[in-house]
């Protein structure tokens, strides 16, 4: 069975799908204070699937995601494998959770967000994620459909999946196997996405809990997981005040399997009960209803709804070559041994039946492997295919026969080839596959079974039955396979108590051979008492003893019917007024076989020629006369023989009026000489020849006229097929080709978009380094290495003319004065990594710093040179007042008669003027270094050298009358000691200047 829903009432009707702003707000509070007590491991991992366009929908997912605390998201998505991804950079600006790069083997922590890298696929197993290196790949690689099927697998109901933005259909597979295992799934809503491939390839599975635009998720989310069942809680917080008693509780469920059972036709009483909890539970969650009668109540009012409920019950999933190490056993030991058996019974004809087909990818999975078998061994033998299930839609998808691309990761190269052929919107299994295989809506444990099978399929249904329905379909199988027939289960489930009708084959793999033919069991109904049998079920209170008594009765119920049938007639046939065949008794195998092509249950169908035209009859006297009528002396040939059968035809009236019933009973009588006949016989011959002749004439009258149709069709597909052939070579060559650009478009998608992010916070970038070079107002010429313009900006610089057309050409071909000699310092300057400088005259005058810089890449390398141009025409004036200031001080030194020298804080003279040299009688060279002992007398040095530490300490000129004795008697100078400052304010030096005042009239200090 397969598990679809309806996406049109998966996020639309709720109870509480508009609540009040408070209650969310509560919600989203208690999912922060929940986050705030835990830390480590997270209670969900919420797997995200994403490619082109993703971003953009990553962001305002994250963006509206308040601080979880008790969730980890991990984001699967197609990435370049050439290109650094800026996932990490982008997806930090947009929530408080931390924001990583997965490494192998990094332990799952909640408050995270984990991105895959590059190249890589990614697995989680035990809350470790784990990174293997893509494979080499016949079609696309599915790194979304890789890492959800683990998560699913690995977390359980614990696993969340969300499909955003992409194309192709990554993800379906992966929200199939969530959803086998209890998980949850929402979809970016189609109209919403840029690219909008895998949300429509998801929705339309039918699996998908909510479609909603990526921010809308993060509440729904949070109001799913916070659910009181969902999350565990046995009370709600508005319930907490009034325990529902029991009765309420029964009444409740019983109210839903009611439901159920009226609109899909199908009981789920004897399912187990566990099981049947959890997804009631979970789509409780869904639709935010908080009791059993509320829900019960939901499901009336909103028949999407039931039909969602359904589905998720029926949970089975399926995919092609699902379990490969089982389909490689039946592929090289079981397919063999099905054609050997049926060439050595001399069969020209394979049947096999796959209950549960779903959409129909195992039945093609193993009617591609017996295809390929017989076609390679050229045996001229016809397959037909049974593929069952209860749910409509999933029929429905399967006779189409339209699967995603995402198939091709699990369909070798050589079947995807011979036996699909691609579309625009998927691969199309081939018409030589899709008639061999019939689909039926048909429930293996109510409806008639088929016969004479030579495989059977059941895988994953058993699990889900409890043991009295187990036993049943078993022996339904034991009953329809033939002798040396093979039964295929699922890998948790086993063949119980019927090992000796099932012995195993390969039991690693649950195949099992059939030794013998069984007996159609009886369709009973287990008789238990509904409050026992409701209350069990909804809440795992039923007494085990009552179940096994009723079980024990049932066995028993079977044993008598068969023992009274036996008894009565060999086989007796239950048919409605449609001429349906509702139920048999007896050995049936002899008369009944289901027709090719559409199933089809008349029974009119399914019995030999001769017992059908006089069945029709009696059934047409019974319905006119409502009295029993039997024929006898009814031949059937069987190859050489003939056989006499006695038909009995009955009304039995259906105990509540609802239908009328026809019972057929079918008994073999002794041969008759060939030259005896009685004159019953002879009746029912000449009515057999009578009815005969009429559809002759029918017949012959609809071959004339499907004639004429055939002939016409025949021309029309002749010239087609011409074409055709020419077509399916062209596009098997196309195929691989058009797999791999699409791979790759996927990544550049990617890769663009994220790209687009950072050129808009480059260009921010650019604008900002602009702005801030006119603010500085510092010229700039960017060159590459061969010294060809790649940027420039010079408004402020003058004699240099460069405009937009002369980017890409040389500087060094350009004639600027100011440049002349600039050229042949840029060797230097990459070859060294250093920078040189100068400064350069404009011919207006001005000056400049120009300043020749290695542009350095991001891998350290010289790729090029910067040149900038910083004016300094203030300083270069400055400097030149300060140099003409120094020759005029100089000057004055030089020619004043004054005794003018300047010595250093230690006393010690660091310049003296040519009027100090002749005073002393020395050179200069001997002068400077020398302190005031050297130099001068000993009273004259102590009163030096207590004026210069005066000046020292109080920082001021300080002015005295010195007195020097020569051989022309005394000289007497007026002397002034003043500080020299340095550029931090301290006395760098102290200068000292004594003009002679001999023969003045006297002065004093």
């Amino acid at each position: 069975m397969d598990e679809t829903s309806n996406p049109e009432t998966a996020d639309t009707d709720h109870p509480a799908q508009d609540p009040q702003n408070k209650k969310d707000e509560q919600v989203i509070e208690q999912s922060s204070h929940a986050g705030k007590k835990q830390a480590g491991r997270p209670r969900y991992i919420v797997g995200i699937g994403a490619s082109a366009g993703g971003l953009e929908a990553l962001q305002a997912f994250f963006d509206n995601m308040p601080h979880p605390g008790d969730l980890a998201f991990v984001v699967a998505q197609h990435l370049s494998p050439d290109y650094k991804s800026l996932m990490v950079e982008l997806l930090s600006k947009y929530t408080r959770m931390d924001v990583m790069r997965v490494e192998d083997g990094m332990a799952v922590r909640a408050d995270t967000v984990y991105l895959i890298p590059p190249k890589k696929n990614m697995t989680l197993m035990g809350g470790m994620l784990y990174l293997s290196d893509q494979p080499l790949r016949h079609g696309l690689n599915l790194p979304i459909d890789v890492f959800f099927q683990s998560l699913a697998e690995d977390q359980r109901e614990q696993a969340i999946g969300i499909i955003l933005s992409g194309t192709g259909s990554d993800g379906t597979m992966g929200i199939r196997q969530i959803k086998e295992l209890g998980g949850m799934v929402m979809v970016q809503e189609a109209a919403s996405a840029r690219f909008d491939g895998m949300p429509r390839s998801a929705i339309a599975t039918g699996l998908v809990d909510f479609v909603l635009p990526p921010a809308g998720m993060p509440q729904q989310l949070l109001r799913f997981i916070n659910h009181p069942l969902i999350a565990g809680i046995q009370k709600h917080a508005e319930a907490e005040e009034r325990e529902p008693p029991q009765q309420e509780k029964d009444d409740g469920f019983g109210r839903i399997m009611g439901i159920l059972k009226q609109r899909t036709r199908v009981d789920f009483s004897n399912y187990k009960p566990n099981t049947m909890i959890r997804r009631i539970q979970r789509r409780m969650g869904v639709v935010q209803a908080t009791a059993l009668p509320e829900y019960g109540r939901y499901l009336a009012e909103h028949p999407g709804e039931v039909q969602s409920l359904f589905k998720d019950l029926l949970i089975s999933v399926t995919k092609f070559f699902r379990d490969p190490d089982a389909f490689e056993v039946l592929k090289r030991q079981i397919v063999p041994r099905i054609v050997e058996n049926a060439v050595k019974r001399g069969s020209d004809t394979i049947r096999v039946w796959i209950t549960g087909c779903a959409t129909g990818e195992e039945a093609y999975t193993i009617t591609i492997l017996l295809v390929d078998h017989l076609e390679r061994e050229k045996k001229g033998i016809d397959l037909k295919v049974f593929a069952t299930d209860i749910d409509r839609n999933a029929l429905e998808q399967a006779g189409i026969g339209l699967y995603p691309e995402s198939i091709a990761a699990d369909v070798d190269i050589q079947y995807l080839s011979r036996y699909f052929h691609k579309t625009d919107r998927g691969y199309q299994i081939r018409q030589s596959i899709r008639s061999k295989v019939v689909f039926a809506l048909q429930n293996v444990i109510q409806d008639p079974p088929f016969t004479k099978i030579d495989l059977i399929s059941c895988r994953n249904l058993l699990i889900y039955l409890q043991p009295v329905l187990q036993k049943r379909v078993l022996s339904i199988f034991n009953y329809a396979l033939l002798p040396d027939g093979f039964l295929l289960l699922g890998s948790s489930e086993s063949i119980g108590e019927m090992e000796n009708e099932f012995p195993p084959f390969n039991l690693k793999q649950r195949i099992y051979r059939h030794r013998g033919r069984g007996i159609l069991p009886v369709r009973e109904q287990i008789v238990v008492p509904e409050r026992t049998r409701v209350s069990g079920i909804a809440y795992g209170q039923a007494d085990e003893g009552n179940g096994r008594r009723a079980a024990d009765r049932a066995e028993q119920m079977k044993h008598f019917y068969h023992s009274i049938i036996r008894q009565i007639a060999p086989t007796l046939l239950i048919i409605n007024e449609s001429r349906e065949l509702v139920q048999s008794f007896g050995n049936t195998r002899p008369f009944l076989s289901l027709p090719e092509g559409q199933v089809n249950l008349d029974i009119l169908q399914m019995l030999p020629r001769e017992l059908s035209f006089a069945l029709a009859s009696a059934l047409h006297r019974v319905r006119k006369e409502q009295s029993s009528i039997s024929y006898d002396d009814i031949r059937i040939r069987d190859g050489e023989t003939v056989r006499m059968m006695l038909l009995s035809v009955d009304r039995l009236p259906d105990m509540h009026d609802e239908q009328t019933l026809y019972m057929i009973r079918l008994e073999e009588q002794d041969t008759p000489e060939e030259s005896t006949e009685s004159p019953a016989g002879k009746a029912t011959q000449d009515l057999s020849d009578h009815r005969i002749s009429d559809l002759e004439q029918e017949m012959q009258f609809t071959k004339e006229n499907l004639q004429a149709a055939i002939e016409e069709l025949q021309t029309a597909n002749e010239e087609l097929q011409a074409s055709n052939e020419e077509l399916l070579a062209s596009n098997e060559e196309l195929q691989s080709t058009n797999e791999e650009l699409q791979s790759v478009n996927e990544e550049l998608n990617t890769v663009n978009h994220e790209y687009q992010e950072k050129v808009a916070e480059l260009s921010d970038l650019n604008n900002d380094i602009n702005n801030l070079l006119k603010s500085t107002a510092i010229g700039f010429v960017f060159l590459d290495k061969s010294f060809a313009i790649r940027k420039f900006r010079l408004e402020n610089v003058d004699s240099i003319d460069l405009i937009e057309e002369d980017i890409g050409r040389a500087l060094t071909t350009f004639s600027i004065p100011m440049l002349k000699h600039v050229p042949d310092h840029f060797e230097s300057v990459i070859r060294t990594r250093t920078a040189w400088e100068d400064h350069i005259q404009a011919d207006s005058g001005k000056w400049y710093l120009l300043r020749v810089l290695p542009y350095i890449d991001e891998n350290d390398q010289v790729d090029g040179l910067i040149l900038t141009f910083t004016e300094i025409t203030e300083i270069k004036q400055f400097e030149y007042n300060l140099v003409r200031s120094e020759m005029v001080r100089r000057s004055i030194m030089e020619n004043t008669p004054a005794l003018i020298y300047i010595k250093s804080v230690d006393g010690r003279i660091i310049d003296a003027n040519p009027a100090l040299e002749a005073h002393l009688g020395k050179d200069r060279e001997d002068i400077v270094g020398e302190k005031d002992a050297a130099l001068f007398p000993e009273p004259l040095v102590r009163q030096k050298q207590q004026h210069h530490q005066r000046v020292l300490e109080t920082r001021q000129p300080v002015q005295f009358l010195e007195t020097l004795a020569g051989e022309n008697g005394e000289r007497r100078f007026v002397t002034l000691k003043y500080p020299v400052p340095a550029e931090n304010g301290e006395v760098e030096s102290v200068g000292t200047v004594s003009v002679e005042v001999t023969g003045m009239q006297q002065l004093t200090p």
